[in-house]
């Protein structure tokens, strides 16, 4: 006789081993276990590279003789800037002028690229032009029985020895000047103006 209901060569049921096994039952797991798995893995891995993000930042901090860490740099702080100088000299400036021209010396490059001037010719002509309507009406007081073009010889003369003159610049620098030139230009120009403001 044959058994009722009953299966030939089946094989033992598992045991679930936990309640919570219980509760998810044979079934293939739902929605809501399948967002809380990801949810979980999502968190691992941003932790996973959250650490070795802070690793790296702290493998990049160099750290002083003493073993203590440096945790920021400032580029461009006043104490900083001021201690370029040498211990016992101070910064000594009158006037507005003056005193913005030494704040530039605290910059990390007080010379600028855009301050090195290759070709001084090409603004000779209109620095001219403007010095010398400047001038002429003060020259003409000066000098009323001059010709016109006497007085703009006067005022040539003038501008040849003026700091007006682009060729009269000290950031000048030849056309085919190599770049070693013109970082020791920028040097020789920052301790020229360090000088003038040292006290």
């Amino acid at each position: 006789m044959a058994k009722k209901g009953g299966k030939k060569g089946s094989e033992p049921v598992q045991q679930p081993d936990s309640d919570s096994d219980w509760d998810e039952g044979s079934k293939k797991p739902s929605k809501k276990q399948l967002e809380k798995e990801a949810k979980k893995q999502e968190q691992a891995d941003k932790k996973k590279e959250r650490d070795a993000l802070l690793e790296m930042e702290s493998s990049s901090i160099k750290t002083k003789k003493g073993g203590k860490t440096k945790s920021h740099k400032k580029d461009n702080g006043l104490d900083d800037a001021l201690n370029q100088f040498t211990p016992k000299a101070t910064i000594n400036a009158d006037g507005l002028d003056d005193s913005l021209a030494a704040l530039t010396l605290l910059k990390k490059s007080a010379v600028s690229d855009k301050e090195i001037d290759r070709h001084p010719e090409r603004r000779f002509k209109a620095a001219l032009a403007e010095y010398t309507e400047r001038r002429l009406p003060e020259v003409k007081k000066e000098n009323p029985g001059l010709r016109k073009q006497q007085m703009e010889q006067l005022i040539y003369k003038e501008f040849q020895k003026s700091d007006e003159n682009p060729f009269n610049q000290e950031t000048n620098v030849s056309f085919n000047a190599t770049a070693a030139d013109i970082s020791g230009k920028k040097s020789e120009i920052h301790e020229k103006r360090s000088k003038k403001y040292e006290r």
